[in-house]
């Protein structure tokens, strides 16, 4: 019978290049951790680790039995939380990650689902598109809602577009571009900006930038971010014009001025969600991604050209 403890030692020892660098993470002394790892080799006649000076490296089986561990391991903490969850008269948790655009989208699905299936609770979780990507494949989180280009390549990841949005330049009422009924990015390239970016990666910020070169001018980036409510507090200041994507739907801060910029609009981001599909029969995750879907049934995304996916990540795969 596999043992879900022997299994947790050798992930860590994985994840940590080392015994020692294992036990000390999980608070264990190294000889009972050596052991475990020991008793799976011998009980699969397999080697499971590289071992050099350096450090341990999984073999292609240790590799395997990695992944399978991880989808095991995650596997019998759903079980766990959700056992607690009906004991606490819940019957379902869904940890659900977004990035800013997709807040009111989440909101709005919770609000409904709160109606039909009043049993559901929610774990939430704000970041960038990378962070959240990142939670999702190390399986803290059960969805996203994150923006295109993704940045992994994770294999068990379905993808639904939900939105495409078009760009807006946010500015204070007594800015001079307050007046105008679009703004062109000539007319940008005079006031200090304030612009969206990724911690790390390429996404709206390069994209952006591209688009002003395209026309030999040159922006000023007065200020980078990767948190929305700091652009909007510098424009709110008036000390800087926000560019940012938003969807139709989106709100209009309390003063500020949001002006369409349709040049831009070509390289507005997408918003799309991912989600595990080895967890999707799960009923509460179901019902999420249902609704989700649902509701971008109503909404005209474009396809997805080429330049805009990864591989593992088909459009329309579910």
């Amino acid at each position: 019978m596999l043992k879900l403890k022997p299994l947790s030692y050798f992930k860590a020892v994985v994840e940590q290049g080392s015994v020692s660098a294992a036990a000390a993470v999980l608070y264990i002394a190294q000889p009972p951790l050596s052991k475990a790892l020991s008793q799976l080799e011998e009980e699969w006649g397999v080697q499971l680790f590289e071992r050099s000076s350096r450090g341990m490296a999984p073999t292609e089986a240790g590799r395997y039995l990695y992944q399978r561990a991880c989808d095991l391991l995650q596997m019998a903490a759903e079980v766990e939380e959700e056992m607690h969850a009906f004991g606490g008269g819940q019957r379902g948790v869904v940890r659900i990650g977004t990035v800013s655009m997709g807040i009111p989208r989440v909101a709005q699905m919770m609000q409904a689902l709160r109606q039909q299936r009043p049993e559901l609770s929610f774990s939430l979780y704000q970041g960038d598109t990378q962070h959240l990507e990142e939670l999702l494949d190390k399986q803290r989180i059960d969805l996203a809602l994150v923006h295109l280009p993704l940045t992994s390549g994770e294999a068990h990841i379905a993808i639904t577009p939900l939105a495409h949005s078009s760009f807006r330049a946010l500015c204070h009422p007594e800015s001079p571009l307050a007046q105008h009924a679009q703004l062109s990015l000539k007319q940008l390239e005079a006031y200090p900006l304030t612009l969206l970016r990724r911690k790390s990666g390429f996404g709206v910020y390069e994209q952006v930038l591209q688009s002003f070169a395209k026309q030999g001018l040159q922006p000023q980036v007065f200020a980078d971010a990767s948190d929305v409510p700091m652009m909007r507090y510098l424009a709110q200041q008036n000390m800087a014009i926000a560019l940012l994507p938003m969807l139709p739907q989106d709100q209009i801060w309390e003063g500020l001025v949001a002006i369409p910029v349709p040049e831009l609009d070509a390289v507005a981001d997408d918003l799309v969600m991912l989600y595990r599909t080895q967890q999707e029969t799960r009923s509460a995750l179901r019902a999420v991604v249902d609704y989700l879907k649902q509701t971008a049934s109503g909404v005209s995304v474009p396809e997805l050209p080429a330049s805009r996916q990864n591989a593992p990540y088909p459009a329309g795969r579910i």
